[in-house]
């Protein structure tokens, strides 16, 4: 005789436990988030004493790294950039930047193909390539400005905010005038599709 959940499954309703799992990451995610800012909170009310003596913690949330000793020069730019990105979340800039990505979102690596697509006059591919405007706008500490890149890719801080998942929304493609996405279904248009254009001229 076929249990409950494998007649569930055969006749395409889901079991309870089946149903259970997706709740059960959202929390996951949820928590994990609001440790981060927990933690995030705690540096900085201590006035960055809090994240230097944990430096461990600190590197690994933004680099992957515990080896903090690794990433001090940059590092040390961390905390003033809180401060800084603090203002940019009160002012409502950009969506509010972290906190435009729910509680309970699923972290990503990438992109989500399903909502954006790559602009017809960009020519590196699924590559940034020489951009790096994103990162530039905010002064992010992270990027390293003699090669380009990002020290902190697929760290808990891309994959759980908006650096792994950027773009999510239009809002974020004018705000940053990037030339290598477009949403899905809708043609860019106005100031950051003139930008765009020039930037690819």
């Amino acid at each position: 005789m076929k249990s409950f959940a494998e007649h569930s499954f055969a006749y395409g309703t889901p079991s309870p436990a089946r149903r259970l799992v997706p709740s059960l990451n959202a929390l996951k995610w949820a928590g994990a988030r609001l440790l981060f800012f927990a933690y995030i909170a705690f540096s900085m009310g201590t006035l960055g004493l809090g994240g230097f003596l944990t430096a461990p913690i600190m590197t690994w949330y933004f680099y992957g790294d515990w080896r903090f000793w690794r990433h001090w020069h940059s590092a040390k730019g961390l905390y003033p950039q809180a401060y800084k990105m603090l203002l940019y979340i009160l002012q409502r800039r950009n969506g509010g930047y972290m906190l435009s990505v729910p509680l309970t979102a699923q972290p990503h690596s990438t992109v989500n193909p399903d909502v954006v697509e790559l602009a017809a006059t960009w020519e590196f591919g699924t590559s940034c390539g020489p951009c790096s405007r994103c990162c530039e706008k905010i002064k992010c500490p992270i990027l390293d400005r003699e090669t380009g890149l990002c020290r902190g890719y697929d760290s808990f801080f891309w994959r759980y905010f908006n650096c792994g998942r950027f773009p999510n929304a239009q809002v974020e493609i004018d705000y940053y005038l990037c030339p290598k996405w477009n949403m899905k279904n809708r043609p860019a248009r106005g100031k950051a599709s003139a930008a765009r254009a020039n930037l690819l001229a």
